[in-house]
């Protein structure tokens, strides 16, 4: 069997114009740990599925942007950090 060759990561890296809305946003995600790559790929790829999946399904015309999208989160038991404040 032939080995694989490692895949290649693009050279380049993507530049967006930073905004109070951006920053804001990308800090929300931060607080689960994140850092900021990954913060905004997990973005990326987390609204692209989602339009994907609105494209196939038909709920609006392939390749255009909804006016509004729902996230449905399902609840899960996360034990809460002990409140340290005296």
């Amino acid at each position: 069997m032939a080995d694989k060759k490692p895949i290649r990561r693009r050279p380049s890296p993507v530049s967006v114009p930073r905004t109070d809305a951006f920053d804001g946003a990308l800090t929300t995600i931060m607080r689960t740990g994140m850092t900021k790559a990954d913060a905004v790929r997990l973005a990326v790829e987390f609204l692209a599925s989602g339009l994907e999946s609105a494209w196939s399904a038909g709920a609006i015309p392939d390749a255009t942007v909804p006016h509004r999208m729902r996230v449905t989160v399902q609840r899960q038991d996360t034990p809460q950090a002990v409140d340290q404040r005296v």
